[in-house]
């Protein structure tokens, strides 16, 4: 029994035993497994982190990446903004200088080409290029005369035989001489009563009031002479001795005519709205006779043939050509002469002054033009028109010849015809040469020439070496 009992609890002993080592075994396999899930769970859930911090990393890298482009393509549109308007910005630039240069170029082509600024203020082959007709010698006295030359106003007067010139604009305060009082050599201002000597622009009084001798107190004066009936300008200011002194009028042009006791002359003036130099071209074209003129041969408007240019050697720059013409049916010439053919002579000298002389038998008729540029488009035309008929030498014939009253009315009714012809010619130029057009420098000049344009574009191109081009300073 005892042995039965003892065996019975050594099999309990055991069983437990082993229950509890088992029980150990399950409880150390249940830890471990809750620590191999334990652990699971933290890798995953170090996994599921790494995973989203990942996907956190790639969204914020991408949100960078959009942001980057973003300024990338703000930046891009910035700098192309700045790259357009900095082109806008240069290309206004170049627009403006563009424009700058071509006003620039416009000015100067129009000052080259129309001619008022800058004109030649130095002494210029003894002052030839710079003597301009101011009107006759019949227009001219004690009393202040403006005249305008090139857009300049000065101011003219005569003592006797002794002409003064000086610029129209009073050294104090501006004012015109015009209203002015002229006491031989000296002119007063109207404005303040300031009195200058015209001989050499000095400032010779202010009144009540001693002054001091000052360069800024004097006027540019200018040289001014009588030839040939026509009073001449010089626009060189006289600023010295040595300059008044090289500026030569033996230069001046003056016709044989006018030395001529059997020629006589009548004085005309038109004004034209156009540049002085096509005023004088229309002069020296031929060809425009027979459509403009009454007395032209529209039959055969051009000369029978060509000439060549002369040079005459008399003053500087001035040329000649000979035609042969067929005169008008209803021209003097041809209806109370019965000439048909005629020699016409043309002659330019610069910078102005022109001749058109007409022989025919032993006869002549003779044009002188003098054109005074008075602006860009505004000319004055002085003209003298020389017969050789119809006129009769009264100097030497008053106190000895009994015909001389009917001479006497034979040489006005020569002047009254001359004087009309010419007055209707005048008119009839006006009425071609003011509609010339002006826009255009170019166009102004023509596109093409015949043969018998020879004579006048020799004179264009003269005048465009002296004038226009743009090293001449005029």
């Amino acid at each position: 029994m005892k042995f039965f009992v003892l065996l019975s609890f050594i099999n309990f002993t055991i069983s437990f035993r082993s229950f509890k080592i088992n029980t150990i075994k399950n409880r150390h396999n249940i830890i471990h497994l809750n620590k191999i899930d334990q652990y699971t769970n933290n890798e995953l859930n170090i996994y599921d982190y790494d995973v989203e911090l990942k996907r956190s990393l790639e969204e914020r890298k991408e949100n960078n990446d959009k942001i980057e482009n973003n300024d990338k393509i703000e930046n891009n549109d910035k700098i192309e903004n700045n790259d357009k308007i900095e082109n806008n910005d240069k290309i206004e630039n170049n627009d403006k200088i563009e424009n700058n240069d071509k006003t620039e170029k416009n000015k100067k082509h129009e000052l080259f080409h129309f001619g008022s600024f800058p004109r030649i203020d130095y002494v210029n082959n003894k002052g030839q290029l710079t003597w301009y007709p101011i009107g006759f010698s019949k227009d001219f006295g004690i009393k202040p005369k403006r005249v305008t030359i090139r857009d300049v106003n000065y101011i003219v007067w005569k003592d006797k035989i002794t002409y003064y010139g000086i610029r129209d604009a009073c050294s104090h305060q501006g004012s015109s001489f015009m209203l002015g009082n002229t006491c031989q050599n000296t002119i007063s201002c109207p404005y303040h009563g300031y009195i200058f000597d015209g001989a050499n622009g000095e400032l010779v009084q202010i009144p009540k009031l001693p002054h001091m001798d000052s360069h800024s107190h004097n006027i540019d004066c200018f040289k001014v002479v009588e030839k040939g009936d026509v009073v001449y300008f010089n626009t060189v200011p006289l600023r010295n001795e040595e300059i008044k002194n090289q500026i030569d009028e033996s230069q001046i042009f003056v016709e044989p005519e006018f030395f001529d006791p059997e020629q006589r002359v009548v004085y005309l003036n038109e004004k034209f709205e156009h540049y002085a130099k096509f005023v004088s071209v229309n002069s020296l074209d031929i060809c425009h006779i027979g459509f403009v003129h009454s007395f032209g041969n529209n039959k055969s408007p051009n000369p029978l043939h060509n000439s060549k240019i002369i040079k005459i050697e008399d003053v500087d720059n001035h040329y000649k050509i000979i035609y042969e013409y067929v005169a008008g049916e209803n021209s003097l010439v041809n209806k109370i002469y019965n000439f048909n053919n005629i020699t016409v002579e043309n002659e330019y000298i610069l910078p102005h002054s022109t001749v058109a002389r007409v022989k025919f038998g032993n006869f002549s008729s003779t044009i002188i033009t003098h054109a005074l540029p008075v602006s860009k488009f505004k000319t004055i035309l002085f003209v003298k028109a020389y017969r050789s008929y119809w006129t009769h030498d009264l100097k030497n014939n008053k106190n000895m010849n009994i015909l001389y009253p009917f001479m006497y009315l034979v040489n006005l009714f020569g002047d009254y015809i001359t004087k009309n012809t010419m007055y209707n010619t005048l008119k009839e130029d006006k009425s071609i040469v003011d509609y010339i057009d002006k826009t255009n420098y170019e166009d102004m000049h023509g596109k093409f020439s015949i043969v018998f344009d020879l004579f006048s574009s020799h004179y264009k191109k003269n005048y465009k070496k002296f004038y226009e081009d743009s090293h001449s300073q005029i």
